[in-house]
């Protein structure tokens, strides 16, 4: 299980594959360092511990995570979307789920 002191230095949430993200509001990316669709501007932070990886993406460019991945030592992986909903709140939604290999 992944733990909040995991990713020292980072501002990022502990999560890991079996967390729900409920509760969980925005989450600020401030410095990105990889660009994962190509498009020539940084959008993505990855982040790795002993237990798990995380990959946090604002593919928006607007400073706030709208996806995150985790993929943990022993398979079990997961995948959440930040959702803005037309009545004006907003929360993680999972997309993905299961272990690699199965």
């Amino acid at each position: 299980m992944v733990t909040s002191g995991e990713f020292p230095g980072l501002d990022l949430p502990g999560v890991d594959a079996s967390s729900s993200l409920e509760g969980l509001g925005p989450v600020e990316l401030h410095h990105p360092t990889q660009d994962i669709d190509g498009d020539g501007a940084l959008d993505t932070v990855t982040t790795s511990g002993p237990e798990a990886m995380q990959v946090w993406s604002d593919y928006d460019h607007d400073g706030v995570a709208d996806q995150v991945t985790v993929v943990e030592k022993d398979g079990d992986y997961a995948a959440w979307e930040f959702h803005h909903n037309p009545d004006g709140t907003s929360g993680w939604v999972r997309t993905d789920h299961g272990k690699i290999g199965k």
